[in-house]
């Protein structure tokens, strides 16, 4: 898969903004780069960590109660003492040196009842990098497969918690076809948010959300005319 940026994204929703921005900036302190209005009552909160997003998204209404997704955890490599903890949805957070596990920017836990099925998804489907056992790469961000219990399908991917990836590519509707043709499931299908990116979401062999985001400001080239 041709990327547009090197990194992947992780995006969690919350009720709690004050709680949040105090965990990501204050606690693990990563620098806020912006906030995106994605419509009334939902605003998000995008911090900068190595390149990739942590996207914070306040979701003003109550929030749908799903089951939790499969993305447990997030690594972050930061110089200085390993650090480990909970953002306040409850997820685990580590802080750890450069090189720890082979982090060098973030990296992802998704826990999953079958962990070659889901392996073998990222690495054909996906066509991420192997770069270790039950570990997958996307440009410098590495996946940990790990053994538990895993997300389910849900209607939707808005709900408390990590709840999604992010991949920044060329062309939506071309990577999310290429995915479905080679075993992915289509989520949802490509839209287009004004003119700032084309995107659509393929789901996982569990169910857990992964969004397919050609965005402006990294392709150069904005969303063609819907319709």
């Amino acid at each position: 898969m041709l990327l547009a940026k090197p990194h992947l994204d992780i995006g969690l929703f919350t009720g709690d903004i004050a709680a949040q921005r105090a965990f990501w900036g204050e606690t693990v302190g990563l620098r806020l780069d912006h906030e995106l209005t994605l419509r009334e009552g939902w605003v998000q909160h995008r911090y900068d960590a190595h390149g990739s997003v942590i996207k914070v998204n306040h979701y003003a209404d109550a929030l749908p109660v799903w089951p939790p997704s499969g993305y447990r955890g997030l690594t972050i490599a930061r110089e200085g003492p390993a650090w480990e903890g909970r953002h306040p949805g409850g997820e685990t957070v580590r802080l750890v040196p450069p090189g720890t596990d082979g982090v060098v920017g973030i990296g992802i836990t998704v826990c999953t009842p079958e962990p070659a099925r889901m392996m073998e998804f990222y690495l054909r489907a996906m066509e991420f990098e192997e770069a270790g056992p039950n570990v997958a790469r996307c440009g410098d961000t590495l996946l940990f497969v790990e053994q538990g219990q895993g997300g389910t399908a849900t209607e939707d991917f808005i709900a408390p918690n990590f709840r999604y990836l992010t991949i920044q590519i060329f062309d939506a509707d071309a990577a999310c076809a290429g995915i479905v043709a080679r075993g992915g499931r289509l989520a949802r299908a490509p839209i287009n948010f004004g003119t700032v990116a084309r995107y659509g979401f393929v789901a996982d062999p569990d169910g857990n959300w992964i969004e397919i985001s050609a965005r402006t400001s990294l392709t150069g080239v904005a969303p063609p005319p819907e319709g």
